[in-house]
């Protein structure tokens, strides 16, 4: 087991153990290398990273292994000497069905990078705090996933068979 995944273990465990623990000495981990490399990973493992935002970077920067070691030895080292400054989104308006457009702030893969660091860090600690039947925005969940819990409440049943039906708008009438 790496590191980071240790770490993310300990925290959900000493959460759940200990709901009022003050966890202190996190901005420590947020610019270690191996955090770093790790949310880079992650980052540009994920569609959105094809979009450079407002400084131009790109997803093909990170192809070079020497760009990619510089790019984290000298955000872990902005971010250790707390002189990081996030930079504006670049906007871009997405067409809508409607003929209207939607505004998408597009942030930098440096950006992105500090904000994946900062949630693998703390998803684990708050997550412990919500409730099981809360599903929307969690790790594992989806919204939909909540319709089983609700058509058992519903329905006063604990079978879930046919829940589907009344999901996807094919219930019957009859």
């Amino acid at each position: 087991m790496d590191d980071i995944t240790r770490i993310q273990r300990y925290f959900a465990r000493k959460a759940q153990a200990q709901p009022t623990y003050r966890f202190r000495g996190l901005y420590s981990l947020v610019w270690k290398p191996s955090f770093l490399e790790y949310a880079l990973d992650r980052v540009l493992a994920n569609r959105g990273s094809r979009s450079a935002g407002i400084d131009g970077v790109t997803i093909s920067e990170f192809q070079d292994p020497q760009y990619r070691a510089k790019f984290i030895r000298t955000l872990s080292q902005a971010l250790k000497d707390k002189t990081f400054k996030p930079s504006p989104g670049r906007r871009v308006y997405i067409p809508k069905a409607n003929g209207k457009k939607r505004p998408l702030g597009i942030l930098t893969i440096r950006d992105r990078v500090v904000q994946m660091v900062l949630k693998m860090l703390l998803e684990p600690i708050f997550e412990a705090d919500f409730l099981d039947c809360s599903y929307g925005f969690r790790p594992g969940r989806r919204t939909m996933d909540c319709l089983v819990p609700i058509w058992r409440h519903v329905n006063g049943s604990s079978k879930h068979t046919g829940w589907w039906r009344v999901a996807s708008g094919h219930a019957s009438t009859a």
